[in-house]
């Protein structure tokens, strides 16, 4: 789930629930809107950043490859699109409108010379987007359950953190050379980190299955995590998507198993408070006033919720 920097607007998409449809909630009204995008993809990856647009990935069986920016005042509009087939491969549209949201963007090509997951850097001043192979995504990994999750662009450098499925591992990616040039090993709970910015103290945030492991950019070590689900014993339960709140003093997290929502300070990790709101929260974004909004796993159905102080372990 992304917003808008106001935090009015909220966006969504679950694959298995919303496969090639954008799910939009009016803040103001608690309005929500369904928006069929018609691309025919399987499924659709979200991602923005501090501006008034986001990105569409729209991830096909491998045949083609689509981007779209779109302004989150109406996701059905498209203001620019990056598209790779076999034989097509550039970028139409506003070249502006890529100006403030992400460049690199990682899918599956099912053809040659391809015929894997690789990453996509958008330059919208050539007008073209580049495909890259990962050098280091080889046979040591099962392909059929280790697919390619996230990357991220280290800020002030000529690389990219890469996160793979049920590996607790990251791959420090060379963007010039599509070589992998380090590891940063989080904690062995075999997860499939999703990975962020925390822009203001230069650190890298990833989820580890049911832990949260911060990465100081200057020396890519793990200076803090904490483990945000319990579970029975000889047993895990993962925790879903994260967010930071707009000023990123916290961070909103959702676990899924525990039917809530928890607070945790950015420099602490400790829990600050938490918002019970039942069925299985997967993704949730915290609003002006603790208030919270999320959505099921299982359904898709919106969940509502207000963060107040627990004392409780765990």
């Amino acid at each position: 789930m992304i917003s808008n920097a106001d935090r009015t607007i909220l966006i969504s998409s679950l694959g298995w629930v919303d496969h090639d449809t954008l799910w939009r909630f009016d803040v103001p009204t608690a309005r929500v809107e369904r928006f069929p995008l018609g691309s025919g993809a399987q499924y659709l990856s979200l991602h923005s950043s501090a501006a008034d647009r986001f990105v569409v990935s729209h991830h096909f069986d491998g045949g083609r490859f689509e981007l779209t920016v779109r302004p989150f005042s109406d996701p059905s509009q498209v203001l620019a699109r990056a598209t790779v087939t076999r034989v097509e491969r550039g970028l139409v549209g506003d070249s502006a409108a890529w100006n403030g949201v992400p460049r690199l963007y990682v899918g599956y090509l099912s053809f040659a010379p391809w015929n894997d997951f690789v990453l996509f850097m958008v330059s919208p001043s050539s007008g073209q987007v580049e495909v890259q192979r990962l050098e280091w995504y080889d046979d040591s990994y099962d392909k059929g359950y280790q697919a390619v999750v996230d990357v991220l662009e280290v800020p002030g450098e000529r690389a990219a953190l890469v996160s793979v499925q049920r590996s607790s591992q990251l791959i420090l990616h060379d963007l010039a050379t599509g070589r992998k040039i380090g590891i940063v090993e989080l904690g062995a709970r075999g997860g499939n980190p999703q990975l962020q910015y925390r822009s203001s103290a230069q650190e890298i945030w990833a989820s580890d299955y049911d832990t949260i492991a911060v990465i100081a950019q200057k020396d890519w070590r793990v200076i803090r995590s904490v483990r945000l689900q319990d579970a029975a014993l000889g047993t895990q339960q993962f925790i879903g998507n994260y967010s930071f709140a707009a000023d990123e003093a916290s961070c909103v997290v959702a676990r899924p198993f525990s039917g809530d929502v928890v607070e945790i300070v950015s420099s602490t990790l400790k829990i600050k408070r938490k918002a019970k709101l039942g069925r299985q929260p997967l993704e949730g974004i915290c609003l002006p006033g603790g208030k919270v909004v999320a959505r099921d796993w299982k359904t898709g159905d919106v969940l509502h919720g207000t963060l107040a102080r627990r004392w409780f372990a765990g």
